[in-house]
């Protein structure tokens, strides 16, 4: 697993972890601009560089066991790494593809991940990551599950 330095181009090893309860002081609604409190009925997980304590990306998730699949309730990249001046590249595909295996372990084959847009980033969700639309809900399963874990390394 690894995200990619903008200006280098290098590649630098990640971990993806459970927020802890000590994390809530540093996320702040600026820098990941969502309230993270709230999510803590969910499961919480936080992308940081091996070794390093500085969290670059969040994403909340829920199972829907009846469904085999896993929700992603909201995911947010630290915000010096949005856009064109960012820093660092690949922590919201990592994210996703993380929550992918996260899906296939606990469903097997039949696995699936969803998501509601908050914004109007669904469609780059479709075309980056090969999301489905569902209605208002955006779907992965099958083979664009797996060639998002392939892209990601997430074996």
């Amino acid at each position: 697993m690894i995200i990619q330095e903008v200006s280098t181009g290098g590649r630098i090893p990640i971990q993806i972890r459970l927020v802890e309860e000590s994390d809530y002081k540093r996320i702040t609604k600026k820098r990941y601009s969502f309230n993270w409190r709230l999510e803590k009925d969910n499961i919480v997980y936080k992308l940081t560089i091996k070794g390093e304590t500085d969290i670059l990306g969040l994403i909340s998730v829920k199972y829907v066991d009846i469904e085999e699949r896993l929700e992603i309730k909201l995911l947010a990249v630290a915000e010096e790494n949005i856009g064109s001046g960012k820093q660092y590249d690949l922590i919201a595909g990592n994210l996703i593809a993380f929550s992918a295996r996260l899906a296939i372990k606990r469903f097997g084959a039949m696995a699936a991940i969803s998501l509601i847009p908050k914004t109007v980033i669904g469609q780059h969700y479709m075309d980056r990551y090969g999301f489905e639309q569902a209605g208002r809900s955006l779907f992965m399963e099958g083979k664009n599950l797996q060639n998002l874990l392939k892209e990601y390394k997430y074996d």
